[in-house]
């Protein structure tokens, strides 16, 4: 003992002469003034020899401590030094005098190995080696460091990810082993920094990816006393989260090239699908149909609304069940209620003995398609709110309640949005139809479809009716040119008249009907209130003019040497329009 120490701290100090613990004592300036026979025999040196000696020359990790112990003026227990080949549990306790932390007692033993002194009694060291075997048996990395950020242990698993040996770990400071480039990023020093559980990942030398968790645990006095880190290797889970993705994204090409597909094998069944808006609405359709989301199909008459609704059907899980079409504007006022719901017997009079199954009824399992909504009186569509919000209803004159499960599909020629803010239609009711909206674009704005149908139709009625005529260029391009105000049923219903009163095979402007003939040019179909697609209206343009040099010249060859372009562009052009005949 120097003269630096008090008689008291002599006293102290002198009870620990005979401890099988290693004790030193260390000064506020860092100096060793007092070391027992233990603390002799873990240095490997005499203690006389050790006195006076600085301790961050003897062991600076013993330094970094006591000095954190007499600043804070508080101890800090279970600390681990790394001493040769030992692992050392150390304890720093502050020694006071005239009221300030002047010394530090740091009591050094080892839980963990039998051959070294230990402070605790056996008992203890039997839970330590239990809590060894705990940790060493964990699939997960586990790390336990003190206040200061000191690595106390270490289980194999962290060793492991880490690729480091025990010795070159466990007794250091994390600081450090950050500044190697061991890890990216340090989790217990920013627990010690937040005093809070931390998660992140980090990046080893070693190449591995992990999700590394650090939480406090705090002493008496509620400051973090050690850092336990769980480390968990997810190199692999990234890799398989990047093939997932990379999966989806392949997937997705997948099922867009299978919509695409299934596009083009419904055009010949499916007849309205060949502009670009129309494969929209189609793309639209294949995707709400497997579902069972409510649908508004929006439109003027003829366009097709009622086919795309037979069409979400049949593509969908219920396409065995029933499809049951309700014509909202054909049904009376005083039967909507009983045709909609059904009635039970002697509900009213003139009513069936056995009663009636309602047309929502007869929906169940299967479709239910609400055509011409707009049509309802606000009456009816209170009735049908309720049945729409439950998915419930009631028999007229009945009084049991019976579960309706059946897909509801809408439609309507009206604009639902200004009926809405008319007044006309309750705002509930239209936002429980509009609910996944399909638009079909009326003929005239997609006159790509004009020169699609045409064909389709003269082949198909003329199959079904055995006739076989075809049209004359002037009389195609008169009806390319008429803006059909009818739609889609109507061109079909002039095809359809045209193959059955012309006399001849070929189909002249004559025989056609007279406000088709009236349609001269192509400014009678452009709509300047609501734009048109200039593109679509040169390529349209284009193929007429090819159409007709074909019919003058005959072979491609010709076409393209008097309209001054490749053969490769006019035999392109024809092959993206399959309803014309190509001849060479």
């Amino acid at each position: 003992m120097t003269a630096q120490a008090t008689p008291e701290l002599i006293a102290i100090a002198s009870h620990f002469d005979a401890s099988p613990a290693g004790v030193l004592v260390i000064d506020a300036k860092g100096i060793l003034v007092y070391a027992n026979s233990a603390a002799g025999r873990i240095f490997e040196q005499k203690p006389p020899d050790m006195v006076d000696t600085p301790v961050e020359v003897l062991e600076p990790e013993a330094w970094r401590g006591a000095r954190a112990t007499i600043k804070s003026g508080a101890p800090h227990l279970g600390n681990r030094l790394r001493l040769g080949q030992c692992n050392v549990l150390v304890n720093y306790l502050p020694i006071y005098a005239d009221g300030k932390a002047r010394w530090v007692m740091v009591m050094m033993g080892d839980p963990w190995d039998a051959e070294q002194g230990s402070l605790y009694p056996e008992p203890y060291k039997a839970v330590a080696s239990q809590l060894e075997a705990i940790m060493e048996s964990s699939f997960d990395g586990l790390w336990i460091t003190n206040s200061e950020g000191v690595v106390v242990k270490i289980n194999r698993a962290a060793l492991r990810l880490t690729g480091l040996p025990r010795e070159k770990v466990e007794g250091r400071f994390v600081g450090d082993l950050l500044d190697e480039g061991n890890f990216s990023d340090s989790v217990t020093l920013e627990v010690l920094r937040r005093k809070t559980t931390v998660t992140m990942v980090q990046h080893l030398k070693s190449g591995k990816k992990i999700l590394a968790t650090g939480s406090p645990i705090y002493d008496a006095e509620g400051e973090v006393a050690f850092v336990v880190i769980n480390d968990r290797d997810i190199t692999l889970l990234d890799r398989m989260r990047r093939q997932l993705e990379e999966s989806e994204a392949q997937l997705e090409q997948f099922r867009s090239t299978l919509l695409e597909k299934q596009i083009e094998e419904m055009s010949d069944d499916h007849f309205m699908c060949r502009s670009r808006a129309m494969k929209e609405v189609y793309e639209k359709t294949l995707r709400v149909a497997p579902t069972n989301s409510t649908v508004l199909i929006t439109g003027e008459s003829g366009v097709g609304k009622s086919m795309l609704a037979k069409l979400i059907h049949s593509k969908s899980p219920r396409a065995q069940g029933p499809f049951v079409r309700v014509d909202c504007a054909a049904i009376p006022t005083s039967l909507f209620e009983s045709e909609l719901f059904g009635y039970e017997r002697g509900a009213f009079t003139g009513a069936s003995r056995r009663g009636k199954q309602g047309l929502v009824e007869l929906a169940n399992q299967g479709t239910l398609f609400l055509d011409e909504i707009g049509e309802l009186s606000p009456e009816h569509q209170v009735k049908l709110l309720r049945f729409l919000e439950e998915r419930r209803m009631i028999r007229v004159g009945g009084s049991v309640e019976k579960e309706i499960d059946t897909r509801v599909i809408a439609a309507t020629n009206k604009d639902l949005a200004s009926e809405v803010d008319a007044k006309r239609f309750r705002h509930d009711l239209f936002y429980r139809f509009n609910v996944v909206p399909l638009f079909v674009a009326p003929l005239r704005e997609r006159p790509s479809d004009i020169l699609y149908l045409l064909g389709f139709f003269l082949k198909r009625i003329g199959e079904d009716n055995n006739i076989h005529k075809r049209l004359a260029p002037e009389a195609r391009t008169l009806m390319l040119n008429y803006s059909y105000p009818g739609n889609v049923r109507e061109l079909e219903n002039i095809v359809e008249r045209v193959l059955i009163l012309s006399p001849d095979e070929e189909i002249r402007p004559d025989d056609l009907p007279g406000e088709v003939r009236k349609a001269q040019g192509h400014e009678q179909t452009l709509d300047w209130e609501q734009g048109f697609d200039l593109r679509q209206r040169l390529r349209d343009l284009e193929l007429e003019l090819i159409r007709e040099a074909m019919r003058r010249f005959g072979t491609q060859r010709q076409v393209a040497r008097h309209l001054r372009v490749s053969q490769s562009t006019i035999a392109r052009r024809l092959q993206e329009e399959k309803g014309l005949v190509i001849h060479e």
